[in-house]
């Protein structure tokens, strides 16, 4: 089954990698490395303001945040802009990138996985890119609570999740998409199925925010925790393009969706098979294993989930590493190579990416509203942790 197009940003990354290590950008990085000690890390004075500017430059009349102004837009890094908006209390542009969503919707409660120029490219519809929209609504309320904003969205957000549970596989994993013509593709993504825990979260505290009772989603986020904390064997042995741990989001994304917590995702997150494979200290973390390509948003979301873990320290050192890749304008090239340091892709700023850094920047230093909204990503799970043998029972009822 062809899914040309689908997960953009994970294509994107494997290309730009690869051709990474054959033409990296002549543009180098002015200060090679950033500081090594573990400190408060807090953008300079501005910065944030500079940044969401940037951001809200390339939205479109219509709400639309595409990458880059003229480039390509899927609904994750929509949604993920407009939390970086949020962030910057650019509250307006943010409700009118989710009026964008709701404008957009399939019948089937999914929204098209790319878009560019305000036309549909690909119709491909991603189970992990309608979730994502419980994330982003629910982050805007705790930037800005507005129950009338998430009533009026309600009926959108409900068709989003309801698409996403009709994608769940019986061992709790989510399947990764619908193609164009309905079916769909029975494999589930590590990264996606971890970004989707964290949304059925912020979903079920919207639903209960707004006195709708939602068993089915509470259930549903129960079984996908037991599977990414107990079974990511389920991961394996589908017919993905490549198998998963390729990717540096796949070892970091299970903590940053809430579904690791305390000393299993601390002990998860220092491993040295992971560690010594995609971090390189004082430059940042790699986008893939095999190729040494470093990008902002995978090290800026790391650091976010060392926050989540408890390990905030390395989580402000990580994030330091960071201040040389901004742009005099607000935002903030996409990655650079090592050892050479140099740019790549070639001139590269994404509005996802600047987001990312605003994200990161509010959590570890701002004490704002939202700063805590990753580390809340847990769930009402009780302690201890279900061992996997209930995931056999959770999965039959």
């Amino acid at each position: 089954m062809a899914f040309e197009g689908v997960s953009a940003r994970r294509r994107r990354a494997l290309a730009s990698a690869e051709a990474a290590s054959r033409h990296p950008h002549r543009d180098r990085i002015g200060n090679a490395r950033g500081p090594r000690r573990a400190e408060r890390f807090r953008l300079p004075a501005g910065h944030v303001e500079e940044t969401a500017a940037w951001i809200a430059s390339v939205q479109r009349a219509d709400g639309e945040i595409p990458w880059s102004p003229g480039g390509k837009m899927d609904p994750w890094d929509h949604v993920h802009a407009a939390m970086g908006l949020a962030v910057a209390g650019r509250f307006e542009e943010a409700r009118a990138a989710f009026r964008f969503l709701a404008a957009h919707q399939y019948p089937d409660g999914g929204f098209a996985c790319e878009r560019r120029e305000g036309r549909v490219v690909n119709s491909s519809r991603e189970s992990n890119h309608a979730a994502y929209l419980a994330t982003g609504l629910w982050h805007l309320h705790a930037a800005s609570p507005d129950p009338d904003f998430l009533a009026e969205t309600w009926p959108v957000l409900e068709r989003a999740v309801e698409f996403v549970l009709r994608l769940q596989e019986p061992s709790g994993a989510i399947s990764w998409a619908v193609d164009p013509e309905g079916r769909v593709w029975r494999a589930p993504l590590v990264t996606g199925s971890s970004s989707i825990h964290g949304s059925l979260v912020c979903a079920n505290r919207i639903a209960e925010r707004l006195d709708h009772d939602r068993p089915s989603w509470r259930a549903a986020r129960r079984r996908l925790a037991l599977v990414l904390r107990h079974e990511r064997s389920v991961f394996h042995g589908t017919d993905l393009p490549e198998p998963p741990g390729r990717h540096s989001m796949d070892w970091y994304y299970p903590v940053l969706g809430g579904a690791l917590r305390g000393e299993p995702a601390r002990e998860h997150l220092l491993d040295p098979a992971h560690t010594e494979t995609f971090i390189e200290e004082g430059v940042g973390c790699r986008c893939v294993k095999d190729h040494p390509w470093y990008t902002v948003a995978e090290t800026c979301e790391l650091a976010l989930a060392l926050d989540a873990a408890g390990l905030r320290p390395r989580a402000r050192e990580v994030f330091s590493w960071m201040s040389p890749m901004r742009h005099p304008d607000g935002a903030y090239w996409t990655g650079t190579t090592h050892p050479e340091r140099e740019i790549y892709p070639d001139g590269e700023q994404t509005a996802w990416t600047a987001a990312t850094v605003l994200l990161a920047a509010d959590a570890l230093g701002s004490g704002s509203p939202t700063s805590s909204f990753f580390r809340d990503l847990r769930g009402d799970d009780p302690d201890p942790l279900p061992d996997s043998r209930a995931v056999a029972d959770a999965a039959g009822g």
